[in-house]
């Protein structure tokens, strides 16, 4: 995969381009080019073996497609491309859980799917229990690094954890006993229990993170110019009305699943 071009924020390149140094003028709508980042995950990657996969990214591309902006697409680990949002212009970024700690730091242009985070256990652990946030650090908790639910327990004084790249990497850590707790997304264990092929009862949910179960949204940097933000989103605005949107997330947008583990509780 090629490197991915820094850029600077608009503020020092306006200010540059004030110093008169041979930068030329600045970048018009019809030259501007986004940089798209998100990560290898079922919601996001389209692979020849699971066509079904990828609907986010799809949704993206048809979003983007309709305002006429060229954008080159990144798959990159999660903390890169949050950290690339963070600080420069003109970056997409999805699926981003929206969360009252990141709620300022980002543009929100539209839902892709409703979310619900949870921390499970192996339903066989009859030792395990966790009636609130206070009681987690008893045990050993897996994260994706820099993933909302890492964020928000670290938030919580929650330091008991291993951090990994991936869900799946989790999802097997938790079935070899290497942790105690692994948390996801509802309808993100369920797809890694179909493609890895595990009984989805060998897994149980004890607590509901609800300060990141609000949904899963595409988002731009701060730093994106007015007029792009105004079209991304009048675009999102015509896929929810022309029923594009629900064609393409599916079931995904009503979080079927959501019911099975609630069951368990």
């Amino acid at each position: 995969m090629k490197r991915l071009p820094r850029r600077l924020p608009r503020c020092v390149l306006a200010a540059l381009l004030s110093l008169g140094g041979g930068l030329g003028a600045p970048i018009s709508l019809a030259e501007l080019e986004l940089d798209v980042l998100t990560e290898k995950t079922p919601i996001t990657f389209r692979s020849r073996d699971n066509l079904a996969d990828g609907q986010a990214t799809e949704l993206v591309q048809e979003l983007i497609g309709q305002t006429g902006f060229d954008y080159n697409l990144y798959f990159v680990p999660w903390k890169r491309a949050y950290r690339r949002a963070e600080s420069e212009a003109d970056v997409i970024i999805y699926p981003l859980a929206r969360t009252s700690v990141r709620e300022d730091k980002f543009h929100w242009i539209g839902q892709i799917t409703p979310v619900h985070y949870y921390l499970f256990k192996l339903r066989e652990r009859r030792d395990i229990s966790v009636n609130s946030l206070d009681e987690i650090n008893r045990y050993k908790v897996g994260v994706v690094n820099f993933h909302a639910h890492h964020v928000y327990l670290s938030s919580h004084g929650i330091d008991n954890v291993e951090q990994v790249n991936s869900n799946r990497q989790n999802f097997h850590k938790l079935l070899r006993k290497r942790v105690e707790l692994f948390a996801s997304s509802s309808a993100g264990l369920l797809t890694l229990c179909e493609k890895e092929k595990v009984d989805c009862n060998k897994f149980e949910p004890v607590i509901k993170l609800e300060g990141i179960s609000k949904g899963l949204y595409i988002a731009a940097s701060l730093d994106t110019d007015k007029n792009v933000l105004e079209q991304l989103k009048a675009s999102y605005q015509r896929l929810e009305e022309n029923g594009s949107l629900a064609k393409i997330m599916g079931e995904r947008m009503n979080s079927p699943d959501e019911d099975r583990f609630l069951k368990t509780f």
